[in-house]
């Protein structure tokens, strides 16, 4: 039978970590959460990408929530009221 299909999940291995689909996902991950570049992913047929996506929104979620409360215990201690 004929092996190939419509499913890119190969593709984004071609050109390492800058590979087009893995940059729109990274960057929709990064403005818009772990639920909207699990959409992207999943509407693109990026299975492989779906994973990772969901793990670095919420990674970056994590991050500036500490960031955050540093930035805001740094501030509210150094400014006048």
């Amino acid at each position: 039978g004929d092996e190939s299909d419509d499913d890119d999940d190969d593709d984004d291995d071609d050109e390492g970590a800058f590979a087009p689909q893995r940059l729109l996902v990274a960057s929709s991950a990064a403005i818009g959460g772990p639920a909207t570049a699990a959409a992207l992913a999943q509407a693109n047929g990026w299975k492989s990408l779906t994973a990772p996506s969901l793990l670095v929104g919420n990674l970056g979620y994590a991050v500036a929530t500490f960031a955050g409360l540093a930035y805001y215990a740094f501030f509210s201690r150094y400014l006048p009221n």
